[in-house]
């Protein structure tokens, strides 16, 4: 056996001993053979000390998960995800990525099923504040494209937005949770939800199914009158001029692509 095995393996063993008590044992027979006591006690810290930042890490990424399920549902879902999805990543702020999709098949009860929406949304959130930037075209430059120019462009979206389509409305979720605001009469309705982020601060800004179509479809590179069609056919009645200028002032478009 090499010294990269053995090393290898007492790294894998602290590993394992940082999520189960259980395997300590088996590193104190690596480590301190002769005071095992002593090697439990100081794993015990690494271990609490591990388990708080992983959990703080989900805390800031998930605040309103963490006020719907309380403090000790979130303890025991932060535990059961890092096991199941220990941190690759240097940078805890990318921890929670797979959260929603594990709360999904977390919580088993009916009517908690709109938890992993509200994580989705939650995490679009938090995945748009630390997004590139993007500097949009100003009112006079969008006017100088035209609007035959502009019909026939592939347009350029903010890095930092998400469109959502949703089961439960975790957008009335969300806004609940704010100063004032008030829990919805229904939570089990669809939501279509776009991330954006005006002046560095991220919002939800909302969309109908017919916007939520024609948004995604111009993330993938249609031109606006083929990202229209979409939204037309899906609702003939769809206020195109409101649209683009919600998507103008949240600055969810920025340009024109030149590739």
């Amino acid at each position: 056996m090499t010294s990269h095995d053995t090393l290898e393996a007492a790294q894998q063993a602290f590993a394992a001993a940082l999520d189960d008590p259980a395997a300590d044992t088996a590193l104190a027979s690596r480590l301190l053979p002769a005071n095992a006591e002593r090697l439990h006690e100081r794993l015990g810290l690494y271990r609490g000390n591990a388990r708080a930042a992983r959990r703080l890490a989900l805390a800031n990424a998930y605040p309103v998960l963490l006020a719907l399920t309380g403090d000790a549902y979130f303890d025991a879902l932060a535990l059961a995800y890092s096991r199941d999805h220990p941190s690759r990543d240097a940078d805890l702020n990318r921890f929670g990525a797979q959260l929603p999709e594990f709360v999904e098949r977390y919580e088993t009860q009916a009517r908690y099923a709109y938890f992993a929406d509200v994580a989705r949304l939650e995490w679009a959130l938090h995945v748009a504040a630390y997004a590139a930037n993007a500097t949009p075209l100003d009112a006079q430059q969008w006017q100088a494209l035209g609007a035959q120019r502009l019909s026939q462009s592939r347009l350029h979206v903010h890095p930092a937005c998400a469109a959502l389509a949703l089961r439960f409305d975790a957008a009335a979720i969300l806004r609940a949770h704010e100063p004032g605001g008030e829990w919805p009469e229904r939570v089990d309705t669809p939501c279509w939800a776009l991330v954006v982020r005006p002046h560095w601060h991220p919002a939800v800004l909302m969309h109908t199914h017919a916007a939520h179509a024609a948004f995604l479809a111009l993330g993938d590179g249609a031109t606006l009158d083929a990202a229209l069609a979409l939204a037309f056919d899906i609702d003939p009645a769809f206020d195109f001029g409101a649209q683009w200028r919600a998507w103008i002032e949240a600055r969810a478009i920025v340009g024109v692509r030149n590739d």
